[in-house]
């Protein structure tokens, strides 16, 4: 990698950091935001909500626009967007001015999302894009893990607000240095389609299953108007299907699905993400409420995971160029299996080391799963934009996934073992928690045993090919 291309990477990397970090950090200040603001639990938690929401349903158009216009164009205009709201979350003292600018934040985190992918693939020789895709996509895990432990850095000695200001010179730092290393392109307005029905389908569609996903875990998927958002769902799904097969320029390319190289890798990716979040739900309450570790020491330990991520991911890499993302990301998910049998074996009584080697082993499997490079190298060249919104897409889709599924399964076995229901940490009663957690840790053992088989299968048949 020459000069220009390392810089390129490490400014992409950089605004990667600061989108994900938003992801997670932000859930750990939920309590702090609530009680400052005068608000309710349940409200605060769209604070977080209206951030995921609005990524995921911009990811595709902001995708499209960055294969017509210019990725790179694309990309500085949302790192501006995210650092001024971000400046704006800082400063806000009500609910209402808080969720209107985390909007515009995730519209902003979606625009670098959607095309930091492809200007990488476009800028850096196929002989190193695994490595060039391995930096962004460590960095990007990293902000994601790290962010409970910074929010209770940033919280230990500062209020609420400075976990969206400490966004603002690192955004503008990483603005002016884009505007350095970026080749600049002439927009042609005249060459840009955008197919407006189908995007608005879809982005319904993504937005209605998100609301029912987070007013179900506050209600109950039982509950009518939760059942109402995945029935319109569903037939807006179909809808766009259908919309997607009858006109010209498509605003998804689902052509690009029959190469099931570039499919089980999204699944493939999904699946392990949503694995990712089993962590961020689980562990704070294990280690906080279980062996009554303070706050600031759960954020040390959490800090484990981030920190050997840097070093495993450039190393994932550096063999991905070597021997290819398949066949690196097969090995990272056979040991993603021993890492969940570690936290699902594990008890409070046993040394903490235990519990740090599943850090370690987790952390390892993460920075040597090679997502990305498996997703990119499946599309062409002129649909590099669409395929990295689909990637980001389906990374978001799994962190929302992997909250439901990690809470739903944890506290679906604590109230059949305890014979009631049971939908918080059960205060007393620490060992309930422990089968609970162990049980959704074999859950999501098995679920990367599947991901295991299905990229063991997608070597062999492009071995055979």
């Amino acid at each position: 990698m020459n000069r220009k291309q390392f810089f390129i990477v490490m400014s992409i990397a950089l605004v990667s950091f600061l989108a994900t970090v938003d992801m997670s950090i932000v859930n750990t200040a939920l309590p702090q935001i609530s009680n400052d603001l005068h608000i309710p639990m349940n409200q605060a938690e769209w604070i977080s909500s209206a951030y995921l929401i609005l990524i995921c349903m911009s990811l595709i158009l902001f995708g499209k626009l960055g294969d017509q216009v210019s990725k790179s164009r694309i990309f500085q205009l949302g790192t501006l967007l995210f650092t001024v709201s971000s400046l704006v979350c800082g400063l806000s003292q009500n609910l209402v001015v808080l969720l209107i600018a985390r909007c515009f934040q995730g519209l902003g985190a979606s625009m670098t999302m959607a095309t930091n992918l492809g200007i990488i693939t476009e800028t850096v020789p196929f002989s190193l894009r695994g490595r060039a895709l391995g930096i962004n996509t460590t960095i990007g895990q990293v902000g994601y893990i790290a962010g409970p432990a910074m929010a209770g850095i940033i919280l230990s000695f500062a209020n609420w607000n400075w976990i969206f200001l400490f966004n603002v010179p690192i955004g503008i730092f990483a603005y002016f240095f884009g505007e350095f290393v970026y080749d600049k392109t002439k927009i042609k307005p005249e060459k840009i389609y955008i197919d407006w029905p189908g995007f608005s389908s879809l982005a319904v569609l993504i937005g209605l299953f998100f609301i029912g996903i987070f007013m179900g875990q506050e209600t109950g998927f039982n509950n009518p108007l939760v059942i109402g958002c995945f029935i319109l769902s569903a037939i807006l799904l179909i809808l766009f299907i259908y919309i997607e097969q009858h006109v010209e320029e498509p605003i998804l390319a689902l052509s690009l699905f029959r190469n099931i190289g570039f499919t089980i890798s999204i699944i493939a990716l999904m699946l392990m993400y949503i694995i990712i979040y089993f962590n961020n739900v689980l562990l704070p309450f294990y280690i906080q409420d279980t062996l009554k570790f303070s706050p600031s020491h759960t954020g040390l330990l959490m800090s484990v995971l981030p920190v050997v991520n840097v070093f495993t991911a450039y190393i994932g890499g550096v063999l991905c160029d070597k021997y290819g993302a398949v066949f690196m990301s097969i090995r990272a998910s056979i040991i993603f299996v021993i890492a969940e049998l570690i936290f699902a074996l594990m008890q409070p009584n046993h040394t903490l080391m235990l519990m740090l080697l599943g850090f370690v082993v987790f952390s390892t499997a993460n920075g040597l799963f090679q997502n990305n490079p498996m997703v990119m190298e499946n599309a062409s060249k002129d649909q590099q934009g669409i395929a990295g919104s689909i990637l980001a897409l389906s990374r978001n889709v799994g962190f929302t996934l992997g909250l439901s599924i990690s809470t739903s399964i944890l506290y679906t076995a604590m109230s059949v073992k305890n014979g009631h229901k049971i939908t918080t940490y059960p205060t007393g009663n620490d060992q309930l928690f422990v089968f609970g957690m162990h049980f959704t840790y074999m859950i999501a053992a098995v679920i990367m045993v599947g991901v295991t088989i299905m990229l063991l299968w997608l070597q062999r048949n492009k071995k055979q090919a």
